[in-house]
């Protein structure tokens, strides 16, 4: 093996090592699924998990290669999905015993361009019931008394576990991100309808988005490429031309980036050791990089808004489940739906006019910042698991459809990650990843240096 292990191995570090032939790909995965099966007895991350679909895909892969066919991007790299979206070869379940054993008849875009790149499917990953709030079985691979978050629980915890180096989640409001943060891996979700949602289930088409989970920026960035643009069914995706997000990720900025640091009206909610944390993070990167500054009014007015357009549309997209299946429904996911079937048509088109203009509210500290940094979460990872956390934190952002990442960088005294959210300018997520990488490096390099 490598001097890493197979477990730290990131997605490019993989595909390195296989396609030089350091390995073969049945003796790698012949490794990490017994890794794998092993770990996941105690941190529930995968939901499907079958050793027959995974050597077809390699056997494939392999007979490919031997065949001559060039080696893909992402060539015998292990990837976890999401249980919301459809693959042809596992069940896709939403999280709801009400779909159980559901086979989808094809790939969704997202899964097709991440095979045809040469990815191996290794499972289907926990979500909470129907991406909604009501908390699955997965633990936080940190500590398994504390939630991983939701509702992208499984894929940041397969991320974080080590199972794989690249996870694909969702986020209608904070799914993404706050898991990234629990479980201490980067998360990115990028500008709305640059990836494709065909073929995923949908809770709220207004606010669904797709993203991603690894252990580096670069994977990150190879993941989006490899994903994203206009799959001629997603009316979100229409003429997204793709972007070329790796180069620009991996290049140095043409000058120092700068940030701006919201603490956002809901300060006083977070613990105060994370409060600590954050504080001390801004004092660390100093201000020559870092100025601290109030968020627009608009944001609070904003997460009623958000709030309207997604209830109502969940209340819409479970209408058959709630009528024909209401006893097996959580009673949390009971209440949603409830509530949204009964918020009023103007309030709901309101709510929805207001996604441009909040999104446009933030155009001009883009003029002079590189990205907008705020807390990812209210704390660490809640003990427990009977609750996913809280997502303020990602409310405004998800509303907007602005690209925001979760950055690793802080740990608090009882041993669990805390992120750093990093925002973006629409449409504008090579700059993002760009600024991000070398946040991250600068943040490292001073640490070292003091």
């Amino acid at each position: 093996m490598s001097e890493k292990l197979i477990n730290e191995m990131t997605a490019l570090e993989i595909q390195d090592y296989l396609v030089s032939g350091k390995s073969s790909i049945s003796q790698f995965y012949a490794q990490l699924m017994e890794f794998v099966a092993e770990g996941d007895k105690k941190i529930h991350a995968f939901v499907n998990f079958d050793a027959k679909c995974v050597k077809a895909q390699t056997q494939t892969l392999a007979d490919d290669r031997d065949s001559g066919r060039e080696p893909g991007p992402l060539y015998g790299v292990p990837i976890g999905l999401k249980d919301i979206i459809d693959t042809s070869d596992f069940p896709t379940e939403y999280g709801s015993v009400i779909h159980q054993g559901r086979y989808a008849i094809s790939n969704a875009t997202l899964v097709r361009r991440l095979k045809e790149a040469g990815a191996v499917i290794l499972g289907k990953t926990v979500t909470t019931e129907f991406a909604a709030m009501h908390p699955a079985a997965t633990c936080n691979p940190h500590n398994l008394e504390h939630s991983p978050g939701g509702s992208s629980s499984g894929s940041a915890a397969a991320v974080a576990a080590g199972f794989v180096p690249i996870a694909i989640g969702s986020q209608t409001n904070g799914s993404l991100i706050r898991p990234a943060s629990y479980c201490g891996v980067y998360g990115f979700k990028p500008s709305r309808g640059l990836l494709p949602r065909s073929g995923v289930f949908e809770q709220s088409p207004s606010l669904d988005q797709m993203g991603v989970f690894a252990r580096s920026l670069e994977d990150i960035a190879l993941a989006t490429e490899i994903m994203n643009g206009d799959d001629g069914f997603d009316e979100a995706t229409k003429a997204v031309t793709p972007m070329r997000l790796v180069k620009t990720c991996q290049s140095e900025p043409p000058v120092a980036p700068k940030f701006c640091f919201f603490k956002t009206p809901w300060w006083n909610k977070i613990d105060p050791e994370a409060q600590e944390a954050y504080e001390a993070f801004i004092a660390h990167l100093g201000q020559g990089v870092i100025t601290v500054l109030e968020m627009p009014e608009v944001v609070t007015k904003a997460v009623q808004w958000h709030r309207s357009v997604h209830l109502a549309e969940l209340a819409f997209s479970l209408q058959k489940e709630y009528r024909h299946h209401p006893e097996q429904l959580s009673q949390t996911l009971r209440d949603q739906i409830k509530v949204g079937a009964e918020i009023p048509l103007f309030d709901y088109l309101t709510a929805k006019d207001r996604i441009v203009h909040v999104g446009n509210a933030f155009d001009e500290y883009f003029d002079h910042f590189d990205g907008i940094l705020c807390p990812a979460a209210l704390g660490t990872a809640p003990k427990g698991l009977g609750s996913t956390g809280d997502p303020i934190m990602q409310t405004v952002w998800s509303f907007a459809g602005l690209p925001t990442l979760n950055l690793p960088l802080l740990n608090c005294s009882n041993g669990l990650p805390l992120g750093v959210q990093m925002v973006g300018a629409y449409k504008n997520d090579g700059r993002l990843l760009r600024s991000a990488r070398w946040l991250v490096h600068h943040f490292f390099s001073e640490e070292t240096a003091q």
